[in-house]
């Protein structure tokens, strides 16, 4: 009777552990110091590396979202200008390709319309979230976007905030 009881005891055990585990929602990021990304509060933007052709659309994306009701408005850590006061640091890394499509010359194919390709650009960023010591403590890459590097970090954006919900 007892060794039952146990049994019984142990099985409940392990289906509540299993069902714990169940509810951990998976992040699309990489969360790599756990404690210091929970402990963010505070971030500010690095642009100085990007670049002339990327720290721009950079600029352009916080210049669009600055206003309330925007995506990153709505993320829990508050954005400061002046990175010794803040608890992490965002960097951005951007990759770039450009593919072939096709496209045709106006009109439609029916009305005999020419079909010529040209190349789409698109971009994919990658949000870095460092401690003061340049240490990485969370990474996210979002969707790749065509023609425009803005999209492509509202999409990145939209990766972290979900990431951020789910941690909470």
């Amino acid at each position: 009777m007892k060794r039952i009881f146990t049994a019984f005891l142990i099985a409940g055990i392990l289906i509540g552990a299993g069902s714990l585990s169940a509810k951990k929602t998976k992040v699309s990021g990489q969360v790599l110091d756990q404690q210091a990304f929970r402990g963010v509060h505070t971030y500010c933007i690095q642009t100085h590396d990007l670049g002339s052709h990327y720290e721009p659309m950079v600029e352009s994306f916080f210049k669009e979202q600055d206003r309330p009701g925007s995506l990153v408005s709505e993320l829990p850590w508050k954005k400061v200008d002046d990175c010794s006061k803040a608890d992490a640091v965002m960097s951005f890394k951007f990759s770039e390709t450009s593919e072939p499509s096709n496209a045709t010359a106006g009109g439609s194919l029916y009305a005999g319309a020419s079909m010529g390709t040209m190349n789409t650009s698109w971009f994919q960023v990658t949000a870095v979230v460092s401690s003061h010591d340049d240490k990485p403590i969370y990474q996210v890459e979002g969707q790749r976007a065509p023609e425009r590097g803005e999209r492509a970090m509202e999409k990145t954006f939209k990766e972290l905030a979900n990431d951020l919900k789910s941690i909470e």
